[in-house]
């Protein structure tokens, strides 16, 4: 991943640019969710986001969940869930989740984890950025194609087809297209 991102906020990247800022952040599981998922705080999300400058706002620098567009990258390798999920359908939907990186409770796995959050971020991030940057690209989605869910890494963020949200979207970025 580019090296021109800046820290913000705690475990918050930003990146820039005069018509988007890009964001980057390592979420990890807090207390509440490793106890129901059966892991600890050491297991993280990587989320992605692009703001889109419509106004000039030099120092604003916001959260990912503040994006117009946003994104995860998801772990490229197998990991048993940590979670019992005996019971439960063999369909149930934590039984695929590839967006968090999971840390068995004694840190056995941690290198391998972080190896490969390293390598997903410096293979993956700089061209979802550079893909979701793009206004035509990013109006043309959002005229044709539904939300990705968030644990298949996206993109989401922006509501469903001709939903509100997402129709003020498209409005304000042709906007600036003119």
């Amino acid at each position: 991943m580019d090296k021109n991102f800046k820290s913000t906020h705690p475990q918050t990247f930003h990146r820039f640019t005069p018509d988007v800022i890009e964001i980057f952040s390592i979420k990890f599981l807090d207390k509440h969710n490793a106890a129901y998922f059966n892991t600890n705080t050491a297991s993280f999300s990587l989320n992605l986001g692009i703001y889109f400058n419509f106004e000039e706002k030099s120092e604003f620098h916001p959260q990912e969940y503040h994006a117009h567009i946003r994104g995860c990258l998801t772990r490229n390798f197998y990991q048993k869930h940590p979670m019992d999920l005996n019971g439960f359908s063999l369909f149930h939907p934590e039984r695929f989740r590839r967006d968090l990186w999971w840390v068995d409770g004694d840190g056995s796995n941690l290198k391998s984890v972080t190896v490969n959050a390293v390598k997903r971020i410096n293979t993956k991030a700089d061209p979802w950025f550079n893909r979701h940057s793009k206004v035509d690209y990013v109006l043309k989605y959002l005229k044709t194609k539904p939300e990705q869910e968030p644990h298949k890494g996206g993109p989401f963020g922006f509501g469903s087809i001709n939903s509100p949200a997402r129709l003020n979207l498209i409005q304000q970025l042709e906007n600036k297209c003119r």
